[in-house]
């Protein structure tokens, strides 16, 4: 164990120890120690720029990823096929009993994403996890079953105000805000007083001007992303790699040794191959075996090696 460079030169300089370039070789040596490397605590700021995925109309882009497994319901199903729209945040979910075969079914070609990198599909990834919460709330002693739970959730986010675009998803998709429970179970001013003729030229003419109300949802949409990745950026470091340079991988990412707290928190060195762009790279170990899944730069740290 050894602390910081200066802390190291000053305990040299005492013990009556020096040379001209004392510093320089000492942060290199500490920097080298393959000890120090694989213990070191692993980056909290953001190592790269954050590149946004937009939309340029509704329904034409979508991320979509798998949530659970849930506990087994009707048919045995136990996942959840989770898709939202970038442009309005319109948002589908589909039980599935096992993935490999409802991809079959539709001729659907799986790309895994880098480990342990939900950023890479973040808006679906906050989806899941908010689709999660709202199931496991409206579940207790009556209804265990999540399934028929499932519209109810969906019901809400597509209602609820989104604050990058200050709209709500229902609204952006028909032109017109949606009834919500309470007035559908009671007798409500909006529902007594409705005159269908001229309810359904009101409809139409708000579908008229929905292209207008879109687009102005997407110069409020990008001005959020333009907030949200100046604030992003202004933390981030910039890290990249070069064909041939040496890394460690985030040893909580891989799973490589479960050790423990007092275990290491990076695993290698590994030789990046091949630079995919956007902070993606591919590896290979110290045997040449090249690893079969990508890894962002958030996930992996320089090697150094000391040269004698």
């Amino acid at each position: 164990m050894h602390a910081g460079t200066r802390s190291v030169v000053a305990k040299d300089l005492r013990i009556g120890y020096y040379w001209p370039t004392m510093n320089k070789d000492v942060r290199t040596l500490i920097r080298a120690c393959q000890d120090y490397q694989v213990h070191k605590p692993v980056p909290r700021n953001p190592q790269q720029q954050l590149t946004s995925i937009t939309s340029p109309w509704s329904f034409y882009k979508w991320g979509i990823d798998i949530a659970g497994p849930f506990p087994k319901g009707l048919g045995k199903v136990k996942f959840l096929i989770v898709a939202i729209d970038y442009f309005i945040k319109w948002i589908e979910a589909k039980p599935v009993a096992t993935i490999n075969d409802w991809c079959e079914k539709l001729c659907i070609r799986q790309h895994f994403a880098s480990i342990k990198h939900p950023q890479t599909n973040g808006l679906v990834e906050r989806a899941n996890h908010s689709l999660g919460e709202g199931i496991n709330a409206r579940l207790d002693a009556r209804s265990k079953n999540w399934m028929e739970e499932l519209s109810h959730v969906l019901r809400a986010h597509r209602t609820m105000i989104k604050s990058s675009n200050g709209d709500t998803p229902f609204s952006l998709t028909y032109g017109t805000e949606a009834l919500i429970s309470a007035e559908i179970g009671m007798p409500t001013l909006r529902k007594v007083e409705v005159d269908l003729v001229q309810n359904n030229e009101a409809l139409e003419i708000n579908l008229d001007l929905l292209e207008e109300r879109r687009e102005q949802v997407a110069i409020r949409d990008a001005k959020s992303k333009a907030k949200m990745e100046k604030y992003y950026n202004s933390k981030a470091k910039n890290i990249s790699f070069k064909l041939g340079d040496l890394v460690y991988h985030n040893n909580d990412a891989s799973r490589a040794k479960d050790t423990g707290k007092l275990g290491p928190k990076w695993e290698g060195p590994y030789e990046v191959t091949e630079a995919l762009g956007k902070g993606a790279y591919k590896l290979r170990d110290c045997d040449g075996m090249q690893l079969s899944r990508t890894w962002n730069v958030s996930n992996l740290k320089k090697c150094y090696i000391h040269k004698v």
